[in-house]
């Protein structure tokens, strides 16, 4: 009963009878789903689309800081230059932060106006900012600027329609725009009587 084995069944086929083979239907090859092209198609737009707005908002925060902060970076610098001017070097040595106040002495700044180096600021009408770079700098060194920090250049107008150029470097103190650095040139007819 459980035990008996059974054999298997073996058909033989006489070589008069011809054997028909009846094709199994093989399903068609399934066609890819573009659904998953799709997606990735979908999500990388999607990505390049919320990249290229951070970008262009953070293009048009730097824009607009820079255009916020042009004008007191210009009016630090021309406040600087009409007190050199007047000769009143204790409220140019003001202008100064006191990251540098601690390493350059007032005497430094009164040797500014002696001499042959006060044509640098006789007769000063007006200064203009042509590039400002504002940028946010931590240093180790404490001498050197700190925060945020103006890396400025533009032109003085003389008068006798002279014109010079300044190169200057301003850091924010408590919301402030201090002069870290300032070179001013002239050219070398203004030296002239």
């Amino acid at each position: 009963m459980a035990d008996e084995l059974q054999e298997p069944v073996v058909e033989s086929v006489s070589k008069g009878e011809n054997l028909v083979v009846e094709p199994n239907p093989v399903s068609p090859i399934p066609k890819k789903s573009n659904k998953n092209l799709w997606i990735i198609a979908g999500i990388t737009i999607a990505l390049i689309c919320i990249c290229s707005i951070i970008c262009l908002a953070l293009v048009g925060t730097g824009v607009g800081k820079v255009m916020v902060e042009r004008a007191p970076v210009e009016a630090v610098l021309d406040t600087f230059m009409k007190d050199m001017e007047a000769k009143d070097v204790e409220s140019a040595y003001a202008l100064f932060s006191p990251r540098v106040q601690r390493q350059i002495p007032i005497a430094d700044v009164q040797e500014m106006i002696e001499g042959n180096n006060y044509v640098l600021f006789e007769g000063y009408q007006s200064l203009s900012v042509q590039n400002l770079n504002l940028t946010a700098a931590a240093n180790t060194n404490p001498d050197l600027p700190q925060g945020t920090v103006a890396n400025v250049n533009g032109f003085i107008q003389y008068s006798d329609d002279v014109t010079g150029n300044f190169t200057a470097t301003l850091e924010k103190v408590d919301g402030k725009w201090m002069i870290h650095f300032i070179n001013i040139t002239v050219p070398p007819d203004k030296f002239q009587p």
